[in-house]
């Protein structure tokens, strides 16, 4: 075999390598695409739902209460002490006792 055909044996490797190793790379773009997209029409599908839509949560502060938080969070009209007793159901609190760093979730009332 003389250096021509061995220069172009290995061009021909080289060249087959590069597309196989492009046609790879849009093969896993192509994918990541197709699973971001149905994760997006997945998402705005259920947005109408309340039941699927993500909870609202705040994280306890010094100083906070539940009835400051209530307060501030609860619908315009509602009784704040409603809204109190929807957060402890919602988070499982047995009393009033919120700690600093504490992560709840407010109740979504209608």
């Amino acid at each position: 075999m003389n250096n021509q055909a061995v220069v172009h044996s290995y061009k021909s490797i080289v060249h087959n390598r590069f597309l196989s190793s492009t046609v790879a790379k849009i093969f896993i773009l192509t994918m990541i695409l197709i699973v971001t997209c149905t994760g997006m029409v997945s998402a705005f599908a259920a947005s109408d739902r309340t039941d699927s839509m993500p909870l609202d949560t705040i994280v306890v502060h010094s100083g906070d209460t539940l009835w400051g938080i209530a307060e501030k969070y609860k619908p315009a009209g509602s009784d704040t002490r409603i809204y109190i007793e929807g957060i402890k159901n919602k988070n499982d609190l047995n009393g009033s006792q919120i700690e600093v760093g504490d992560v709840l979730v407010l109740p979504r009332f209608k």
